[in-house]
């Protein structure tokens, strides 16, 4: 009779220690928390376990505690779901575009067959992250790189570049500084029309990085708070929507592109690490009130740790 109870114990005490530390405001202290906020639904089934558990054994005390856990948890997971917005019909004068954003790792031995899968989407946009001199090099000897007449790149040794190509004439391009990281902000000028476009690559919150990353974010956050005009936002943001300091993002103008779809349990990272599936979503498309999301996707991203997101957008 102990041993299940002993089992709801143990289930139950990773999402309590979470919970506790974001009633507290400490769930970004430490890069272990901050790996617990990522993984929140994968929290809500221990959670549930010891409920059943601590109902089936009449153990109150974990059966109320699983029960608090459980719904806080819930309460956080399923409005990140996101709900489908309407789409207009198709056609008008309104300007369309398919955007490929991709994480290339700069640990990946051979770009080729993101480059394929870049050709294969056949996007008008695409915002690139950890393009390092082999990458780079290998995304030139591929021959996509010819079909976007307008580019911006910024090779780095290690996981620091970045690049923006465009179908589409780029206007007021910069690459700029986010405490030490490269990110790249252009007006992407459709016809008549005109998109402000960011690409960022906020580090990962490792060891000491958790500071450096949360500075980063809020960097990030001051920057697109200056914007008025219609936006848009890719990259790799190390984070997902349960961290307090990407929900931030969201909590202006901006929206993310799989909620707009109802998608917002999709997964990008980690891929390639058998036994492991993709976990969490650490790649993100944001938009303005002004772009309709039409679809969004994840591509396969073979080489990379990362999966690539294909996202349509229109601009009202």
């Amino acid at each position: 009779m102990r041993l299940p109870a002993a089992i709801g114990w143990v289930a139950v005490a990773p999402p309590v220690v979470s919970v506790a530390a974001r009633v507290a405001r400490l769930d970004e202290s430490s890069s272990l928390l901050i790996l617990a906020d990522g993984l929140t639904p994968l929290l809500v089934p221990p959670a549930l376990l010891a409920l059943g558990i601590g109902l089936l054994q009449r153990r109150w005390t974990l059966a109320v505690l699983a029960a608090a856990t459980a719904g806080a948890l819930l309460c956080s997971t399923i409005p990140a779901i996101g709900l489908p917005a309407h789409v207009p019909p198709s056609g008008g004068m309104s300007p369309a575009l398919r955007l490929f954003n991709a994480n290339l790792h700069a640990a990946n031995p051979d770009v080729a067959p993101i480059a394929e899968e870049i050709r294969a989407a056949a996007p008008d946009l695409v915002a690139l992250q950890e393009v390092d001199p082999d990458g780079a090099a290998g995304l030139l000897r591929s021959g996509v790189v010819a079909r976007f007449p307008y580019r911006m790149t910024e090779v780095r040794y290690g996981a620091s570049g970045i690049a923006l190509w465009s179908r589409f004439p780029l206007a007021e391009s910069q690459v700029l500084d986010l405490g030490g990281m490269p990110f790249i902000r252009a007006t992407v000028v459709l016809g008549a029309r005109r998109l402000r476009f960011y690409t960022f690559h906020v580090v990962a919150p490792v060891g000491e990085d958790h500071a450096r990353w949360k500075a980063q974010l809020r960097g990030v956050d001051e920057e697109l708070r200056r914007e008025r005009r219609p936006l848009v936002v890719a990259g790799d943001f190390n984070a997902t929507r349960h961290h307090p300091s990407f929900r931030r993002l969201l909590s202006h103008r901006l929206a993310d592109a799989h909620e707009r779809r109802g998608r917002g349990w999709a997964t990008t990272w980690p891929r390639g690490r058998w036994p492991l599936p993709p976990l969490m979503r650490l790649d993100h498309v944001l938009v303005t009130p002004e772009v309709t999301v039409r679809s969004v996707r994840e591509g396969i991203g073979r080489g990379s740790d990362h999966r690539p997101i294909v996202a349509d957008l229109v601009l009202r």
